[in-house]
């Protein structure tokens, strides 16, 4: 166990296969961390590193392209373009079977970010607690997309995507009790968010819900403060970072699995080249 250093997991879609890749080679070098945040996507793949089950995101990436899985079909039926009740109850309870318990057991708290349509802060949950009904729920809240999903209600309260609010929440790991992080991103260097476009449909769409309009007006501004702060800390040695040298291939709402598989494979050999700088900034605490 890594002590004192929280692991970070940004979101972005299906280039959170990305991710994936990078914590398939945590697992064979046994790297496993006191908490870990995941947001949205981020999250969606870390549980199968947490329950440490190797090789289960790769084969869960082969129904990517299943309409059950993403598909306007969802969309129209469900009023969901993905189908969570397939993604997070059928897929890990009937299909490609997750281990709740290994989850519960894990040393390492897995803490899910979501964002609160009402007050617009970011929601996490630990995920180490719920049973299995909520296991779905926090996941889809956590990667509720704004339109093409719907919000989900928890607690007591209405969740959206976390990404909406803390896309990267390498501050909050930070200031809940870790010394330093190591965060992994879906975006190159250099990587800026661009404002949001069709802003006044979003604006009559959410008009019950205004804080929703706020979050998605704000949103690439306070990414593109996050990396920058994200950026400082990297160069202070108190993060380190590990992201894609060059823009995926891949898009947000990517469904064809050849394309995903293609990234996780070059993300597992971009892990296995970084492996002696990683373990050299473990080892300089």
């Amino acid at each position: 166990m890594i002590k004192n250093t929280a692991l970070v997991l940004e979101g972005g879609g299906f280039r959170g296969i990305f991710t994936a890749g990078i914590l398939e080679v945590f697992l064979e070098k046994n790297f496993f961390f006191e908490s870990v945040y995941g947001v949205s996507a981020g999250a969606a793949y870390g549980v199968s590193y947490l329950s440490q089950q190797a090789g289960r995101n790769i084969a869960v990436n082969d129904y990517i392209g299943d309409r059950r899985y993403c598909s306007l079909h969802n969309l129209m039926r469900q009023g969901s373009l993905f189908s969570w009740k397939f993604i997070y109850e059928e897929i890990p309870q009937l299909i490609i079977p997750f281990d709740y318990e290994a989850l519960k057991k894990s040393e390492s708290k897995f803490y899910v970010g979501t964002s609160n349509c009402l007050t617009g802060e970011s929601e996490f949950f630990l995920l180490n607690e719920v049973d299995k009904k909520n296991f779905r729920t926090v996941l889809a809240a956590s990667s509720s997309l704004p339109l093409i999903a719907p919000i989900v209600s928890y607690e007591g309260k209405l969740l959206l995507d976390g990404g909406l609010t803390d896309s990267i929440p390498f501050e909050y790991a930070l200031n809940h009790g870790h010394n330093r992080a190591v965060v992994i991103l879906t975006q190159p260097k250099g990587y800026i968010k661009e404002p949001m476009k069709f802003g006044s449909l979003f604006k009559w769409y959410y008009r019950k819900y205004p804080i929703v309009y706020e979050m998605l007006q704000n949103r690439a501004e306070q990414y593109n403060a996050s990396v920058r702060r994200l950026e400082i800390l990297e160069k202070e040695g108190k993060v380190y970072v590990i992201r894609p040298d060059e823009k995926l291939e891949v898009s947000r709402l990517e469904n064809k699995p050849h394309k995903t598989a293609k990234v996780y494979t070059e993300a597992m050999v971009l892990a296995r080249k970084k492996l002696s700088d990683f373990e050299e900034w473990l080892n300089q605490y």
